[in-house]
């Protein structure tokens, strides 16, 4: 009966050690590990997840980060409250925009429009290396930055997050079905408006020389040589 007791208190012993290590992984690993982390572009481009403040003192120490670009949660959430804190603390520029759909109030942005002022702020070279966070807000960013700023077509920026994060579909706020939108709005225009604008200063092509012309261009270079 002894050795029964003391094996039952062996096997509930083994249970809650076990239990409480799993514990500490699940709470404390975001402590310790960078959440979602991943280079977009080689010493200029990152993204990931919201971060405790140790690992985004490494992201920022071991990458260099000039900027941080938050995407989601209101000026007033603790989380960017305490981000914002660190950011001054490091030396670095913050910059917030969530990404939401605010269409509704007075005198707001679009999603698509607040989609091309975060990829404005990951493209400009003195913001880079540039570190943006947001998770599915993130991927619409990114998505933004490669069709806006890189020349990627839709379909291959779409392929790129869905090779790495996946494309993700979410209950409440937008997603990447959104990016058709911002594409058509916001990048295909511009494209087109560039392309024109080139075509109207290329140069007109001048008619074939005379044989007159020809034969006076040919004794001019004679001369030269």
């Amino acid at each position: 009966m002894q050795n029964r007791r003391v094996w039952i208190r062996g096997v509930l012993a083994t249970g809650l050690g076990g239990l409480a290590l799993q514990q500490l992984w699940r709470h404390g690993h975001d402590y310790v590990f960078a959440e979602q982390f991943a280079e977009v572009e080689k010493g200029k481009v990152y993204r990931g997840a919201w971060q405790k403040p140790w690992p985004m003192r490494r992201i920022v120490r071991d990458q260099k980060i000039k900027t941080i670009l938050a995407l989601a949660h209101p000026p007033d959430h603790p989380l960017s409250i305490q981000e914002k804190a660190l950011a001054e603390e490091l030396g670095i520029r913050w910059v917030h925009i969530p990404i939401v759909d605010r269409r509704n109030e007075a005198n707001s942005k679009s999603v698509s429009d607040l989609l091309e002022d975060a990829a404005k702020v990951v493209a400009d070279p003195a913001n880079q290396p540039v570190f943006f966070h947001g998770l599915n807000r993130a991927s619409m960013v990114q998505i933004a930055y490669r069709t806006r700023y890189c020349g990627w077509s839709l379909e291959r920026a779409f392929q790129e997050i869905q090779n790495t994060f996946g494309l993700v579909t979410v209950d409440h706020g937008p997603d990447y079905h959104h990016m058709e939108e911002f594409y058509e709005t916001h990048v295909l225009p511009r494209r087109q408006a560039a392309r024109s604008d080139r075509d109207a200063k290329a140069p007109v092509d001048e008619p074939a020389p005379t044989p007159k012309q020809a034969a006076g261009d040919s004794k001019a270079a004679a001369i030269l040589r």
